[in-house]
């Protein structure tokens, strides 16, 4: 059994032109096509990802409210060919003027309200846990899908998919940012000549991003250097050996060449002994 119709959404499907590196606004419009006040709720599958303002209130029998929809600054761009698989879905039900009547006067403000709506929603969620059947006969559900555009893409918005396929990601679906949270918002307003100038930017980006990747690793290269330096620095004991083992065989040497400037030849030796021998028979 589908659920309850008690407004209608223009547009059916959400279009952002990137980039991203300002916040975009779309219009929601939403409409009350019964013969009594309704109130809404706006829920997103990636909450983190957008504001909407309000993300709950009110609209009276045959009127149009506005609800904007922020998507949030990225992060990082997209690549061309993403597919936004972002979703959201706006709960409907009737309400009694006279259960809303107390929030218009004082002391009662405006977010007065919607905590109240938000409580109220939350409890028709747990409901619908417990007897589905009942709640679709008070709960409108009405879904909407998100494209990303790119800056020289036409306006053109693809086919919305069908209340099943939107309806597989439902469960996911979770309470979106409202004016009331600290997000800041920018203007989201872009010209036709700042997109324009999007495609240059980025070269020159690219361009000084290949520069500054040369210089770190020519800074690389004379960090090594100085590091090996410090290395030897820190640690001369290899230094000091290598000295030392060239001074000891320096002094070898040396003590070598001395030795044999001291050693008699063995010849005369022999021919000392020989004339002490002869000396020694002839006197005896």
């Amino acid at each position: 059994m589908s659920s309850r119709k008690f407004i209608e959404l223009d547009p059916q499907v959400l279009a952002f032109q990137r980039p991203f590196n300002v916040q975009k606004t779309r219009i929601l419009k939403i409409k009350n096509i019964v013969d009594s006040t309704i109130v809404f709720k706006v829920k997103t599958t990636a909450p983190d990802n957008y504001v909407v303002i309000p993300n709950c209130g009110e609209v009276k029998v045959g009127e149009t409210r506005n609800i904007e929809i922020k998507r949030n600054i990225a992060k990082d761009e997209f690549p061309p060919d993403f597919k936004c698989k972002d979703k959201f879905l706006v709960q409907s039900m009737k309400i009694d003027d006279e259960e809303l009547a107390k929030f218009r006067e004082p002391p009662f403000l405006p977010k007065d309200l919607q905590q109240y709506l938000m409580l109220k929603f939350q409890e028709i969620d747990k409901q619908k846990k417990i007897n589905p059947g009942d709640v679709k006969q008070i709960l409108g559900e009405d879904r909407i899908t998100c494209v990303y555009q790119l800056p020289n893409e036409s306006s053109a918005i693809p086919e919305g998919g069908s209340a099943e396929d939107l309806g597989s990601s439902r469960d996911s679906l979770s309470n979106t940012v409202d004016a009331t949270s600290n997000v800041t918002a920018v203007p989201a307003n872009v010209t036709a000549s700042t997109l324009a100038a999007t495609k240059p930017s980025n070269e020159a980006e690219l361009a000084a991003a290949k520069e500054k990747i040369k210089e770190l690793q020519q800074a690389l290269k004379g960090y090594q250097q100085d590091q090996l330096i410090q290395d030897l620095t820190k640690n001369p004991t290899n230094a000091r050996d290598v000295k030392a083992a060239q001074e000891a065989a320096a002094s070898a040497l040396k003590r070598s060449n001395t030795a044999n400037k001291n050693v008699i030849p063995v010849e005369v030796v022999a021919i000392v002994a020989l004339l002490a021998f002869s000396i020694g028979a002839f006197c005896f």
